[in-house]
């Protein structure tokens, strides 16, 4: 090879090793941050404490996107006798306290943000929320002990209820039994969304789960499952139980207004039509 050929392949020899440590560099700069490795978490990772935090403040909003399961850990015990509902004529005068204001906030609803999908103690008598439920509401009911919660539980295993929203008798022989525990379920009055866009959206995550929960307001009723399907998340004025509606009616205001909740226009006029029904 002759010396001019030698020196004309050096060149190129330079020349793509240049190249190539641009073309490195440019990708070093455009390139996402490293993942984390497995037991690193992405805030430890970066320097900044991770995000454990299970409350906010109430006028914080959840960010876009975000829908962080909220946990029951930490919540004061709380009361798990309830309370009466106030008459008809007494609703209607609360009603007329709430305030009146568009829903809002409804594209950031996470129901993760009451709680967990499994039904917490906040009362601390060993029962979760839903076993409360049934055996207060139960025409005739047998039970079973059972380790829960860190403590003793007398579970519903079968009986009779009277769904407060048909009128109509379920009865059940085994609710270990998925088939049947599905066909009653727990219903809030209020519905989470219809809480979340009427004024919960602002509320902190113990908030959230202390209203999900709440065992002396008329928030919870066993129902049929199906009925609660129904119902779903709608307000008061495109929902109302084919019975019962004036207890119904009494119960949704007094949840309002211990929450301090909004309602629409529509949903006061409903509920005020609905009270002027019942008996004084």
């Amino acid at each position: 090879m002759t010396r001019r050929r030698r020196r004309r392949l050096a060149a190129w020899v330079t020349l793509v090793l240049v190249l190539s440590g641009v073309g490195y560099a440019v990708w070093l700069a455009r390139s996402p941050a490293s993942t984390p490795s497995a037991g690193t978490s992405a805030a430890s990772a970066s320097g900044r404490p991770a995000d454990s935090t299970v409350t906010r403040a109430p006028s914080e909003q959840v960010p876009a996107g975000s829908c962080t399961p909220a946990v029951a850990d930490g919540i004061p015990v709380q009361p798990g006798v309830a309370t009466p509902v106030p008459d008809a004529s007494t609703s209607r005068q609360a009603l007329a306290g709430l305030t009146v204001a568009p829903r809002t906030d409804g594209a950031s609803f996470c129901r993760g943000r009451f709680g967990p999908d499994t039904w917490p103690d906040l009362d601390a008598n060993g029962c979760s929320t839903r076993q409360d439920v049934l055996v207060r509401q139960a025409t005739t009911v047998s039970t079973r002990a059972i380790a829960s919660h860190g403590g003793r539980c007398q579970e519903a295993i079968s009986g009779t209820w009277i769904d407060p929203y048909t009128g109509e008798t379920m009865a059940f022989t085994n609710l270990k039994d998925p088939a049947q525990a599905q066909l009653i379920q727990i219903d809030h009055v209020v519905s989470l969304y219809n809480a979340w866009v009427s004024g919960a959206s602002r509320w902190t995550d113990a908030q959230r789960v202390i209203f999900a929960n709440d065992l002396a307001a008329p928030e919870l009723q066993a129902v049929a499952g199906a009925v609660n399907f129904a119902k779903d998340h709608a307000g008061a004025e495109a929902w109302q139980p084919p019975a019962g509606q004036c207890a119904f009616a009494r119960a949704y205001v007094e949840v309002k207004r211990k929450y301090d909740l909004s309602v629409t226009a529509r949903e006061r006029d409903a509920l005020d039509a609905t009270l002027g029904t019942c008996p004084a």
